[in-house]
């Protein structure tokens, strides 16, 4: 979930640009980068909610918020076949809300590779019952889960032992 190429962020994921996601220009359209956010916040989500199965089918009902606001700055365009990682942490929590703030860098094969700034943005989120309609209180264990997950320690890119020397 961790990528030392963003240290900041406890969810990193990588994306594929699609052929899909481009607009008349040949880059991936504005619109996209949300999307992008979405995955990022999606893969955050589940992995504070390990009831949540790989591969099974999930009622969003079960998602207990909803989007409130989107913003994105763009930095650079991105083109076919470009690798991306897109970071996404949370923060700013209220009553009911909370924000998640996103990068995301152009990123080649390799950790030591150049990065490139792509887009950052934030979202806001409130807290929702499904049931009722209405906003809820955040509750002190969703916020909890929150930073513990985000307090863990990333993981050390471990380079593969040079064959020769064994280091």
């Amino acid at each position: 979930m961790r990528d030392v190429r963003l240290p900041e962020f406890p969810c990193v994921v990588g994306v594929e640009v699609r052929f899909r996601d481009l607009d008349a220009m040949g880059h991936v359209n504005n619109a996209v980068y949300l999307s992008y956010f979405e995955q990022a916040r999606l893969a955050f989500w589940l992995a504070l909610h390990p009831a949540f199965s790989p591969g099974e089918a999930i009622d969003p009902a079960q998602f207990g918020f909803v989007l409130a606001r989107a913003e994105c700055d763009y930095a650079s365009p991105v083109r076919l076949g470009e690798r991306l990682l897109v970071g996404c942490r949370a923060g700013d929590f209220g009553t009911s809300s909370f924000a998640f703030d996103y990068r995301i860098v152009a990123a080649g094969g390799s950790v030591d590779a150049e990065m490139r700034l792509v887009a950052s943005g934030r979202t806001v989120q409130v807290t929702w019952d499904w049931a009722s309609g209405t906003k809820v209180p955040l509750s002190d264990d969703l916020k909890k889960r929150i930073e513990a997950f985000q307090a863990s320690t990333p993981r050390a890119h471990q380079r593969p032992a040079h064959p020769a020397t064994g280091s």
